[in-house]
């Protein structure tokens, strides 16, 4: 569940920001490795969630 959770989120971020919202692209990359590609996507997934959270606590905290 996690890894779907993380995966996912990776996987937008970096159809985004990566991939500049190129699914041909992205698909390609998919076809040449299938799992290097599912690895970076929950890497990113994993790396920016918890960043995200840190920053919306910090930004709540400096509203208050």
């Amino acid at each position: 569940m996690i890894d779907f959770v993380f995966g996912g989120f990776g996987f937008f971020i970096r159809w985004i920001f990566v991939y500049k919202f190129n699914s041909k692209k992205m698909s390609e990359a998919y076809n040449v490795n299938i799992e290097k590609e599912g690895a970076k996507n929950n890497m990113a997934g994993l790396f920016l969630i918890p960043i995200a959270i840190v920053i919306s606590l910090i930004i709540n905290h400096l509203d208050k």
